[in-house]
């Protein structure tokens, strides 16, 4: 997953009581700290900021399509927390949930980036995955566990990670298969461990074609403004936060 500023993603949500700043009442926040210098000169350039009050200090984010970061201010705007900050009593790491920002790309892209169409349910579901992310992988089993392709159709979308070194190699397996069926065979299959995907290579013929159908698909993903895999999106291609309200 990229980051700005190589702060670390935080993982708990906040509490509903707590406040939302908008880019102005965050940038007014922000610019208490010297990361502000750092950030002015990317804002013209589509980086934005949000935040949100806290009892003891101010979390802000700041992001745009590459992906986004998070820092924390200290009410009385004395100190700047770059990493993270642990909440004692439930031992977790806290983090910033905001109400989902309506999808304003193209959607034309976005459809255009699919690779194949699995399920047969009667909403549609779009998923940027990897077949070697470890979190695509444990997401699939809990798919296969709560049958959600009879709830789902699912339109997936590759975007294949630098860091992921057979990445393109299990892709080049699933996408040479000859239909949607096929295709999604072989990437459950590679998911949950196959690896027949290291026994296969494609002509050049048929690695030309991937190499553009894949191209496709990152542009997709990055029209969505996908910031690491898996991602998922409602049939309107605004991103699902809650993860948990797909099995719902």
């Amino acid at each position: 997953m990229k980051k700005i500023l190589g702060i670390g993603l935080l993982t708990l949500s906040l509490f509903a009581s707590d406040k939302i700043l908008n880019q102005n009442e965050a940038l007014k926040i922000l610019k208490s700290s010297p990361i502000y210098n750092q950030i002015a000169p990317k804002l013209k350039k589509g980086l934005k900021v949000k935040g949100q009050e806290k009892k003891d200090f101010y979390l802000i984010t700041v992001y745009d399509k590459r992906g986004e970061g998070n820092l924390f201010i200290t009410k009385n705007l004395k100190y700047t927390i770059l990493g993270n900050i642990l909440n004692n009593q439930t031992k977790q790491i806290i983090r910033p949930t905001y109400p989902a920002e309506p999808f304003s790309g193209n959607k034309q892209t976005v459809k255009d980036g699919v690779v194949f169409t699995m399920g047969h349910g009667n909403k549609d579901l779009y998923v940027v995955t990897d077949p070697e992310c470890p979190f695509c992988q444990r997401f699939e089993k809990l798919a296969e566990q709560s049958h959600l392709a009879d709830k789902y159709t699912i339109h997936v979308i590759f975007l294949p990670l630098a860091f992921h070194k057979h990445s393109k190699a299990m892709i080049y397996y699933i996408l040479s298969a000859k239909n949607d069926k096929e295709k999604a065979k072989r990437f459950k299959e590679t998911l949950n461990g196959g690896n027949t995907y290291s026994k296969f290579t494609p002509t050049a013929k048929e690695k030309e074609n991937i190499d553009k159908i894949i191209s496709k698909s990152e542009k997709a993903a990055n029209e969505l403004g996908a910031k690491g895999t898996p991602s998922f999106y409602d049939k309107n291609m605004n991103e699902i936060k809650d993860r948990g309200s797909i099995f719902r």
